[in-house]
């Protein structure tokens, strides 16, 4: 253990003393800086002015004049999304996915009014934060420091003194590497401690516990992630009798597995799985819909068994003798039908979504970016899985909010000259404002669990690699 320690101090000695690594640090830093200050500035204020937008719409409809069910029902509302409270560490696809959902009965719409879709080309590219400096730029500066821990030695002569000396190989590197992390940390613990600091101080983060749960779980992802990171570093160090073919070989590999691999994987996702247009999408669901039944047209076989059930159930031999508005049942019916023809198409839209997550997740055995990103965006619940999430709870209040107005429809409306009747405005009181229920840190660790097992995955070969060859390296020095 006093060999692991020394080596380890001695090599976070070396890195910090070295003017490159300390330059790269230091502009790393000043990167990461910007990045949480400027994303914490944009998380405070899109979480405020979508706050007020909700409050806004639901006070729009509670103003309403007395007015028609059904009309009401096409005056619509609004569904904001509200960005996730680590959204500003990990944005995620919170700038590529929309603001909002209009709910509108006959219709289930997806999110709008994307922040990348109503700005330029570099927001496209895009969003600055500190989850990319953490996942693409610090690997770099981990291997500027690592790349000569055990070439550097060899070549200044140093490594087969302390071999000849009956010091494990083995030892030496793990110490490498445990030394190659504590400089890491002396660097990176403070500075997000600020920021941790900062974000709570000011309102970009809340206390709560279940985001205390996803901070905790992002710090140990990030943690096994920058293990797998340093542990290759030294690996390919140790493989390398010179420090400039070791540096060669590392920015290599940082190319090709941070650069190349994550760009390749997703595009061969996008045409393994691929997802139809939005043209193609309203053509098939208009398709499906002329299917299953039409609410418009009185002569559809599906609502002409409706109205003969109807009739059956109320004793009554013409509509206008119900007891109730027919109009405002087929309505009803009518909102059951599309309802569960939209809710089978999104279903398979998403579930193509996931083969491509999936696949791409699967690429992450071969670069441990694409586990990191999947692990760090749904801990954040800035992933797909939280926006379906989002949608989904969207759409049954839609569907709540929709047979509501239908129920007063039914009831409150007269069959006898329908279009000319109103509700009083006090029933818009009856309906809620949308509000979405966050999915528990519980339920997003579940989802991300395969990309978590990639990470640990990586450590584990990686220290596997250093346990097994590098004393044989050591000894053929």
């Amino acid at each position: 253990m006093r060999a692991l320690f020394t080596a380890a101090r001695h090599e976070a000695i070396r890195a910090l003393r070295s003017r490159t690594v300390r330059i790269a640090a230091a502009l790393a830093a000043a990167l990461l800086v910007a990045a949480f200050l400027l994303e914490a500035a944009r998380h405070t204020q899109e979480a405020r002015q979508r706050a007020a937008f909700q409050e806004l719409v639901h006070r729009q409809w509670v103003d309403q004049p007395d007015r028609h069910p059904h009309r009401a029902a096409h005056y619509g509302t609004f569904a904001f999304r509200a960005p996730s409270p680590l959204g500003f560490f990990d944005p995620g696809l919170e700038s590529f996915a929309g603001t909002s959902i209009f709910l509108e009965p006959h219709q289930r719409n997806s999110l709008s009014f994307s922040e990348a879709g109503q700005s330029s080309e570099l927001v496209r590219f895009g969003t600055p934060s500190a989850a990319f400096v953490l996942q693409v730029l610090l690997p770099l500066l981990i291997f500027c420091m690592t790349f000569a821990s055990v070439a550097g030695e060899r070549e200044s002569g140093t490594w087969r003194i302390a071999v000849s000396q009956g010091v494990d190989a083995r030892v030496l590197v793990a110490g490498k590497v445990l030394g190659a992390l504590l400089a890491v940390a002396l660097w990176l613990a403070p500075l997000l401690a600020l920021a941790l600091a900062g974000a709570l101080l000011t309102g970009a983060l809340d206390a709560s516990r279940d985001t205390l749960v996803r901070a905790a779980a992002l710090a140990g992802g990030y943690a096994v992630y920058l293990t797998a990171c340093t542990a290759l570093g030294v690996l390919v160090s140790s493989f390398h009798r010179r420090a400039q073919g070791a540096l060669l070989t590392l920015l290599g590999l940082w190319v090709a597995l941070w650069i190349v691999v994550p760009r390749l994987a997703t595009q061969a996702a996008s045409r393994l799985h691929p997802t139809p247009s939005r043209a193609q999408v309203e053509l098939d669901l208009a398709r499906a819909i002329r299917e299953v039944g039409d609410s418009h047209d009185p002569n559809n076989p599906h609502f002409q068994e409706l109205r003969r059930r109807t009739l059956a159930e109320h004793g009554a031999s013409r509509v206008e003798d119900l007891p109730v508005n027919y109009g405002g049942v087929v309505m009803r019916e009518g909102e059951k039908v599309t309802t569960a023809v939209f809710n089978d198409y999104t279903t398979r839209l998403f579930e193509a979504h996931r083969a491509q997550d999936a696949l791409a997740l699967r690429a992450g055995l071969f670069t441990p970016l694409l586990a990191i990103r999947s692990f760090s965006m749904g801990i954040a619940g800035t992933d797909a899985h939280h926006l379906v999430d989002f949608e989904e709870q969207a759409e049954a209040h839609r569907y709540a909010f929709v047979q509501h107005l239908n129920h007063l429809h039914i009831t409150k409306i007269r069959w006898h000259d329908d279009k000319a009747q109103r509700v009083d405005r006090a029933e818009w009181r009856e309906l809620d404002p949308f509000q979405h229920r966050r999915p528990p840190a519980a339920w997003a660790l579940s989802r991300v669990a395969p990309a978590g097992l990639a990470l640990l995955a990586w450590a584990a070969a990686l220290s596997l690699a250093v346990a097994l060859f590098t004393r044989r390296q050591g000894e053929a020095s």
